[in-house]
């Protein structure tokens, strides 16, 4: 056959859902190779026939071509006998086996498609389902793979005779696009007043004169939003609660119907030029917002705008957290005048994302005007992701939407494991192969909506997958509800393993970067069930995971109150002034007229702290922090997880006070038990007098961050006196605060150290799970099943 060969070639990763067959078709039409190319349960399967060099060199051109979105992770070239192609075709995916192909997150809309909605000669104009292969839903509408129309919530839109050709015509941007739709055959939005709805459960589909004339219902959607109203939008993932963000009364009746008194909203913009009249956009910025991932993005409130957003929007904090448009639909909601809208999570309080329109209608009751619904199911509910940008790259501050459930690649083969995550934040992780599959943001795991979801979303992942875990990690703490969960799910079913919160946060980093080696780990959080039974919250460790050892913490101070302390920062105040001081110190601050705490606080404090009721001992950063903070007279009640420590960093960006990097307050270091205690009792005395001076919250702030950067220098500087290590991970919640990981990040670097930073799972506890899951497969023996 003139020297001619079938190459077989298969490729895993990536390459479901990004319009990888098509890109194969024109690259194989270009080659002049005949052959055949399908989806099946590990990826693309390519069969093409020619001359070895000629196969050879289409196998080279497929990584070096392919879509942007596409990834390629494996791929092979083997050989087989001949079965005389004549041309080259796509053919239908193959089902069966073990799936090892990856899904695509959900992509945002692309500028070609956004051109045809605006576009009064398109076919699509105005169209808010729009989609090509190059974005659209693809996680959110997955029912099962291989991802192919009739195994996704498209399954019953049948394509009309003209998107049929489009998806048939290999020149065509929508050449297997699954979701491909148009007004003729798609889905359809429709809009209810809440005072209209009387049975939810048939808000199934729109009416015939609303199908027919889809600008008609955005057209009184804005109308809605202009007057004032909130509307809650069905959108890829799930619901959003929406209104005009420059309409103060608008946005404060968000807040009060949803009871979200002082947590930021999220924002969606237009377009860049939106973004950029309401805050300041640097490149990595402008980068991830135009990014197919479409995440919000925390920026600097721009000082001095023309249109000022109501104060309402995101109050105490110097950013804004801002997307841009990512689907049609919400394309469909601006117009001149209307180019930022509050777009937070349409939830209540701590449960889950609603999905469903009756089930919108039956939660969102008492909190939208107006419901804008629509006809094609969401099958995984998906949040929206938060990035910010630190030390030269992207930290991710809530790993959802354009990430989920796109797996983390490590260097060696895992043993299968369940990692059920935490309490809050929560998301789990289930592993196969060399991937650490991390689920979407569950969030906080509370009442029974949001225990179903993580059921549920572990269910679905590992059903898609056919992973069966030969073990199920949990945290160490007893009374987390994770920890309960996986008991009750899988005691006598599988090995349980707990493993120490700050030891999972830890090796979460280590998994990032591929590192079993030993390793200086700095961990500093909330607070976490510690080895000794107290609270652990700022840590430091040495080794090699599986196995830390503790050489080093922040001095323990009582937690009053236990858990609810997190909620009352002034009594932290009191705590860590009883603690350095006793009663002289208490008094002074009262004295001063600088006591965040009431004179009923005081009175029950006194009588709580020496006998130890009700407050067990912690060594945590954040309270360190809640505590300077309603000292410095910044926060004195927290409404959300973290608020009194955003605001205090938020005081030092928005002033920007002239204190110099050394300037900071003083501190002792001290050794106890084969490691190191960190005592800050010595700064008190130095807060309480410059408060009572009235100096500046931003100057307070300045000092203590610079505080605590030099308390974690010093700790590691006594650790590499010891070890002689100089590789350290960052990691905690409490190194989501920008400016501490910038200051910290220089001055090691600086002094000779390799710093680890989260760069793609959250350092919160939404990247706890991933260090779980690390631990979990080592303590197993580590890659023996692959």
């Amino acid at each position: 056959m003139n020297g001619r060969r079938r190459g077989i070639i298969r490729l895993g990763g990536i390459v479901q859902g990004v319009g990888f067959r098509p890109f194969v078709y024109r690259l194989a039409r270009k080659w002049q190779l005949p052959g055949i190319v399908y989806n099946d349960v590990h990826g693309v399967v390519i069969e093409v026939e020619g001359k070895e060099e000629v196969v050879r060199g289409f196998y080279a051109a497929l990584p070096e071509e392919a879509p942007p979105l596409a990834r390629i992770i494996r791929s092979e070239l083997n050989w087989e006998e001949l079965r005389g192609y004549r041309e080259f075709t796509i053919v239908e995916s193959e089902a069966g086996e073990r799936p090892s192909v990856l899904i695509a997150p959900d992509i945002g809309l692309c500028a070609e498609c956004a051109a045809e909605q605006q576009d009064p000669r398109d076919r699509r104009h105005g169209y808010p389902f729009i989609n090509c292969t190059n974005c659209g839903p693809r996680f959110s509408i997955v029912r099962s793979l291989p991802y192919d129309r009739p195994r996704t919530t498209m399954a019953r839109f049948a394509m009309c005779p003209e998107c049929a050709a489009e998806y048939e015509d290999p020149g065509d941007r929508r050449f297997h696009a699954q979701p491909n739709a148009c007004p003729v055959c798609g889905p359809k939005a429709f809009l209810r007043l809440a005072d209209e709805i009387a049975n939810p459960a048939g808000l199934k589909e729109p009416l015939p004169e609303e199908a027919a004339d889809q600008a008609k219902v955005f057209a009184r959607a804005r109308e809605l939003l202009k007057a004032g109203k909130i509307l809650a939008v069905k959108g890829i993932g799930g619901f959003h609660l929406v209104c005009d963000a420059h309409q103060p009364a608008a946005v404060e009746a968000l807040r009060q119907r949803k009871h979200r008194e002082a947590k930021p909203f999220a924002l969606m913009c237009s377009d860049l030029a939106a973004v950029e009249r309401y805050g300041l956009v640097d490149e990595a910025a402008r980068e991830l917002l135009a990014s197919w991932r479409r995440p919000i993005v925390l920026l600097p409130k721009r000082p001095d705008p023309e249109q000022p957003l109501a104060e309402a929007v995101a109050p105490g904090v110097d950013t804004l957290g801002v997307m841009l448009v990512y689907t049609p639909l919400h394309a469909l909601l601006f117009e001149e005048g209307l180019d930022c809208l509050v777009a937070t999570s349409g939830n209540l309080s701590d449960s889950p994302l609603v999905i469903d329109n009756a089930e919108a209608a039956r939660e969102l009751a008492g909190i939208a005007d107006a419901f804008l619904f629509h006809n094609r199911d969401i099958h995984n509910r998906c949040d929206d992701s938060v990035v910010a940008t630190v030390a030269g790259g992207p930290l991710l501050l809530r790993r959802s939407r354009g990430y989920a459930p796109q797996p983390l690649e490590y260097r060696r083969a895992l043993r299968s494991v369940l990692a059920i995550g935490g309490d809050q934040k929560n998301t789990f992780c289930l592993t196969a192969g060399q991937r650490f599959y991390l689920s979407q943001h569950i969030g906080e795991v509370g009442d029974l909506r949001s225990l179903a979801f993580l059921e549920e979303a572990l269910g679905r992942l590992a059903g898609y997958f056919e992973i069966s875990p030969e073990a199920v990690v949990h945290d160490l703490h007893p009374e987390y509800r994770s920890t309960k969960l996986a008991h009750r799910w899988y005691e006598g079913k599988l090995p349980l393993l707990g493993v120490q919160h700050h030891e999972a946060h830890l090796a979460s980093c280590l998994a990032e970067h591929g590192v079993e080696e030993p390793v200086l780990g700095v961990v500093c959080d909330g607070t976490g069930y510690g080895r000794d039974g107290k609270l652990w919250g700022f840590e430091f460790f040495v080794g090699a995971p599986p196995h830390f050892a503790r050489r080093g913490h922040l001095r323990y101070t009582p937690l009053p109150g236990g858990e609810a302390a997190i909620h009352h920062p002034a009594r932290m105040a009191f705590a860590y002034l009883w603690t350095a001081g006793g009663e002289k110190a208490v008094a002074a601050a009262e004295q001063a007229g600088v006591a965040p705490w009431t004179a009923q606080e005081g009175e029950v404090l006194r009588l709580q702290l020496p006998l130890g009721l009700n407050s067990p001992q912690c060594s945590s950063a954040g309270r360190l922090f809640d505590a300077v903070s309603a000292l410095a007279g910044v926060c004195r009640e927290g409404h959300y997880e973290g608020q009194p420590a955003i605001e205090l960093e938020a005081r030092l960006h928005k002033e920007r006070p002239a204190v110099f990097p050394d300037d900071r307050y003083p501190f002792t270091v001290w050794e106890e038990g084969g490691g190191w205690v960190i005592d800050p009792a010595p700064l008190w005395p130095a807060v309480v007098e410059e408060a009572s001076r009235g100096t500046a919250a931003a100057v307070i702030s300045a000092r203590f961050h610079h505080t605590v950067r030099e308390m974690i220098l010093a700790g590691l500087e006594c650790l590499r006196r010891e070890t002689g290590l100089q590789k350290v991970a960052l990691s905690g919640g409490v190194f989501q605060n920008r400016y501490l990981v910038s200051q910290l990040h220089d001055a090691l670097t600086r002094e000779g150290f390799e710093v680890l930073l989260h760069r793609q799972v959250p350092p919160n506890d939404g990247g706890l799970s991933l260090g779980q899951a690390l631990l979990g497969d080592l303590l197993l023996g580590g890659g023996a099943a692959g």
